[in-house]
C-alpha cells in the first residue's frame, strides 16, 4: 500500500534524522569541553535568583544544597511570590544567618504578558548585582561545585547565556523514572540544537546570563510572553547577534529537580512546556517541537493500530529507538549510573505514547494552571 510506504520512509528519514541530532550532541560536549575554562572563576561576581511561591516543603531541601555553594562574594536573591504557606518565614530566617541574602516579595498579580514566575524574575533581576546572574527553582537541588562549573564558562567575553543539564530525582516506580529519563532527554535535544547551531530550548533551573547581555535585550521584560520563559530567553539572546549560547551538558553543573508525584500532574508540566514551545514567538523552538509532534503521533496512532496491521510496530518502534539514541547518548556524557541505563527502553516505550498524547494535548488547552494562577497559552 502506499500509506505503507509513506509511513516507512518516514520512520527511516525521522531516525536518520536523530542520528544527526546525536551527531550534534557529540560535537555540542566537544564544544562545551573546549568553552570551559580550565581555571575557576576570576573576578566574576555572581548573583543566583530563586523564586519561589508556596514551596516550604522543598526550601529547606534547597537550603541544605545551597549551604555548600555559597560564599560571601556571592549575592542571592530569594523571591517570593504571593505564597500562602511558610515561605516567606523560611527564606527570612536563612537570610538572616546568610550575609548578601536578599528576600522579596511580590504581592501582585502577574504583569500584563507575563507568566506568574517570568514577572518575578524581571522583578528579581533589578536587585541583581553580578556580573553573571544564574537561576535554579525552590525544587531543586544545586552541587557542590555548581558556581564555578558554569561559571568557567563566562570566562570567554563572547558567551551571553550558558545552560546546563537537569534531572529529576529517579526514585522509584515508573512515574518518578519516566520524568528523570523524560528529564534528560529533553536536555539533550537540546545540546544537539547547540551542535547544530542552532540554540533553542533549556531548563530555567539551571540557566545562567551575564547580566550585560540580559541588558542588552532589554532584560525579561522584553522576550515577550510565553509558558516557557527560559526559551524565549535563550532565543532572545541567540537572536542578539552579539552572543554565544553555551550549554554544560556535564555532571558537575548537573540540578536536580523534585518529580511530580502523580501521573497527571506530569502530564499537566508536559502540556505546559509543550504549549509553551509551540505557542511561544520563538518560531525556531515551534518548529522544532512541531517536528517532534508529528513524529511521535505517528508513533503513538501506529501503536494502536498494531492488532489490526502487524508492520505498524515499526512505525511506532521508530521514535522509541530515536529516543534510546538520544537518552543513551545523554546518560554517557552525564555519567549516570547502572539503574538509569536500565531504564531508557522501558521509558522509551511509555514515552512514544505520552509525548504523543500531551504534544497533541497543548494545542487544544486554552490554559494552564500555574501553581494557582490560570495562564492563558
Amino acid at each position: 500500500m502506499i500509506a505503507d510506504r509513506v509511513l516507512l520512509y518516514y520512520s527511516v528519514f525521522m531516525v536518520l534524522v536523530h542520528l544527526i541530532i546525536v551527531i550534534g550532541i557529540i560535537k555540542a560536549c566537544r564544544m562545551s569541553k573546549q568553552q570551559a575554562c580550565s581555571e575557576k572563576r576570576k573576578e566574576l561576581k555572581v548573583s543566583i535568583i530563586i523564586p519561589a511561591k508556596d514551596e516550604e516543603t522543598n526550601l529547606p531541601i534547597l537550603f541544605r544544597s545551597l549551604e555548600k555553594v555559597l560564599s560571601p562574594d556571592v549575592q542571592l536573591i530569594l523571591a517570593n511570590d504571593r505564597s500562602s504557606d511558610r515561605t516567606r518565614s523560611f527564606m527570612d530566617e536563612f537570610a538572616s544567618e546568610h550575609p548578601n541574602t536578599l528576600v522579596l516579595t511580590n504581592t501582585e498579580p502577574p504583569r500584563e504578558g507575563m507568566n506568574p514566575k517570568h514577572s518575578m524574575l524581571a522583578t528579581a533581576s533589578k536587585y541583581a548585582t553580578g556580573d553573571v546572574i544564574m537561576f535554579t527553582d525552590a525544587d531543586c537541588t544545586v552541587p557542590e561545585n555548581w558556581i564555578d562549573a558554569v561559571c568557567r564558562y563566562f570566562q570567554d567575553p563572547e558567551i551571553g547565556l550558558v545552560f546546563s543539564a537537569v534531572v529529576t530525582e529517579p526514585g522509584s516506580g515508573i512515574v518518578k523514572r519516566y520524568q528523570t529519563q523524560d528529564h534528560l532527554q529533553r536536555f539533550f535535544y537540546t545540546v544537539g540544537a547547540v551542535g547544530l547551531g542552532s540554540p533553542s530550548g533549556g531548563f530555567g533551573n539551571n540557566l545562567a546570563i551575564r547580566r550585560s547581555a540580559l541588558e542588552e535585550i532589554g532584560g525579561f521584560e522584553a522576550i515577550g510572553f510565553s509558558l516557557t520563559e527560559d526559551a524565549q530567553l535563550i532565543a532572545a539572546v541567540r537572536n542578539s547577534g552579539h552572543w554565544l549560547v553555551a550549554v554544560c551538558p556535564f555532571r558537575e553543573a548537573l540540578v536536580y529537580a523534585r518529580p511530580q508525584k502523580k501521573l497527571a500532574d506530569a502530564a499537566a508540566q508536559e502540556m505546559r512546556w509543550s504549549a509553551g514551545a509551540i505557542f511561544g514567538t520563538d518560531r525556531m523552538t515551534a518548529l522544532m517541537y512541531s517536528f517532534m509532534l508529528v513524529f511521535t503521533l505517528v508513533g503513538s496512532l501506529s501503536f494502536i493500530y498494531i492488532p489490526f496491521h502487524g508492520s505498524a510496530i515499526v512505525y511506532y518502534l521508530a521514535p522509541v529507538i530515536s529516543m534510546v539514541m538520544v537518552s543513551s547518548v545523554g546518560a554517557w556524557y552525564l555519567k549516570c549510573d547502572k539503574s538509569f541505563w536500565l531504564w531508557i527502553v522501558p521509558c522509551a516505550l511509555v514515552g512514544t505514547l505520552f509525548y504523543g498524547f500531551t504534544y497533541f494535548a497543548a494545542f487544544f488547552i486554552k490554559s494552564v494552571s500555574w501553581k494557582g494562577t490560570n495562564v492563558k497559552k
